[in-house]
């Protein structure tokens, strides 16, 4: 197999053409997964005696390790000069600071800033709290577990680690798909993907504005396994 297209440094994205069929609509990339859509579904759902919170917890974490592994093949490709900002299409994501302050950086720069904050929160004791405490009795929808008690705002701290997650994702699909490719990972990245997706719309972690910059994606996917991206509040 060449490796020449390795050579040629980071690829110059063309700005987004509506009338354009995404690299990563067409029907050999696009149905490459290695996990089944219904499966991917059935795998979602909360399971019985599970509380809730703790799936939540635990799928989000292992959703932020696994885009962080993700974006971390492909961050040789995502440079300042290939991409001077952090972009999905025509959409462009601002980084807020904690005083409110938006800011237009780099793609590599901004996904940096995000994934060191959302690594802070999953982190974070008090948000996230790692540490069992004693099994205390089981109820007809959930388990019971004393000394893990989640905030009160833990759905919201879910939520935003979604949102952003979810522009990582959104970016590496339109300025880097072709590397996915090129790499031979786009069939990983679509499961990835389309795992992530079918979560967060069982919990209603997204807003269907979030899912604007890749909702071609995203519709075809739940077109498939008879979801409506309308449903999405």
């Amino acid at each position: 197999m060449s490796l020449s297209w390795l050579k040629r440094g980071p690829r110059k994205h063309a700005q987004d053409d509506a009338n354009v069929k995404r690299l990563y609509l067409e029907d050999r990339f696009f149905t490459a997964r290695h996990v089944e859509l219904d499966r991917l579904r059935e795998i979602s759902v909360l399971p019985r005696l599970v509380d809730t919170n703790e799936w939540l917890a635990t799928n989000c974490i292992g959703f932020f390790n696994q885009v962080n592994e993700c974006y971390g093949v492909l961050a040789d490709f995502c440079t300042q000069s290939a991409c001077p900002q952090m972009s999905a299409g025509s959409t462009i994501y601002n980084w807020s600071d904690d005083k409110g302050k938006k800011t237009k950086l780099a793609a590599p720069q901004h996904i940096d800033l995000v994934m060191s904050s959302m690594e802070k929160i999953i982190k974070d004791d008090s948000i996230f709290p790692n540490k069992f405490g004693c099994f205390t009795g089981i109820s007809p929808n959930h388990i019971t577990v004393d000394g893990a008690d989640f905030p009160p705002q833990f759905f919201n701290h879910v939520k935003k680690v979604f949102k952003f997650l979810f522009q990582v994702l959104a970016h590496i699909f339109h300025s880097h798909y072709q590397e996915v490719v090129d790499l031979d990972m786009h069939a990983h990245l679509n499961t990835l993907f389309s795992h992530f997706l079918i979560f967060a719309e069982t919990f209603q972690l997204l807003e269907q504005k979030d899912h604007a910059p890749i909702d071609d994606f995203v519709s075809a996917t739940f077109q498939l396994i008879g979801l409506s991206v309308a449903a999405s509040k």
